[in-house]
């Protein structure tokens, strides 16, 4: 494997993702916890950054929503990082393919709930927070956030 194919990032099916996702977002909770609905939505889409090897190292999930206040957007849904991998790049690359993903498509406003925790993840590409704190039980505190795009 090369430099550049660890810098590979593509579309995937859902069920490819239910890994990272069970991991990262929902440790100890069932694998049906993260097989959702939205994943089967016609205009869902589901990227990954792969690290050395092929291994999944980020994984992302984008769909046509409207914002809370009803504004057209699409929403990023299970965004992950593997964590023996974070802080290399790979979270924010599947992110900026999504994103450009989007763009393609004609969208303008990306928007998510992010975990508070994330909140420096998520400014550094340059979403900006929407309203106050809030709990999404049993995850923790979120934001939501929203980038132009």
């Amino acid at each position: 494997m090369t430099d550049l194919d660890a810098e590979r990032v593509d579309f995937v099916a859902p069920a490819d993702l239910h890994g990272l996702r069970l991991e990262v977002l929902r440790p100890g909770q069932p694998a049906s916890s993260v097989d959702h609905d939205y994943d089967y939505l016609p205009d869902t889409f589901h990227v990954a950054a792969f690290g050395a090897g092929g291994a999944i190292a980020a994984c992302a999930t984008f769909y046509p929503e409207p914002t809370p206040d009803g504004r057209p957007a699409w929403r990023l849904r299970a965004m992950a990082s593997a964590p023996a991998l974070r802080g290399r790049g790979y979270g924010a690359r599947a992110l900026r393919f999504g994103m450009a993903e989007i763009r393609r498509r004609g969208g303008l406003l990306l928007w998510c709930n992010a975990r508070s925790g994330a909140l420096w993840f998520y400014t550094r590409i340059g979403f900006s927070t929407v309203g106050d704190e809030f709990e999404i039980a049993p995850i923790g505190p979120h934001y939501v956030m929203e980038i132009e795009l």
